[in-house]
């Protein structure tokens, strides 16, 4: 493994972020602001899709029911 990350350019860039978190602060408090944000965006995200799949939810059986007076002309119809 540690010499995959050796010859790879992934792990030559993860390894020097990492460097360079360890070394500066201002590198970390950056990282914590995006991190923060990346988070927050994510639960919102989250929220608008469970919002919208439960209003989807409470308005379907609406769609999919026959109104009244088409389903009591249909049993009056003439036969």
């Amino acid at each position: 493994m540690l010499k995959y990350i050796k010859k790879s350019p992934f792990g030559f860039i993860l390894g020097a972020a990492a460097l360079v978190l360890v070394v500066s602060p201002e590198a970390r408090e950056g990282a914590r602001k995006a991190i923060v944000k990346g988070t927050a965006a994510l639960l919102n995200f989250a929220d608008q899709v469970k919002n919208s799949s439960l209003l989807a939810s409470q308005n379907s059986p609406g769609l999919l029911d026959v109104p009244t007076e088409q389903a009591s002309e249909k049993n009056d119809g003439p036969t």
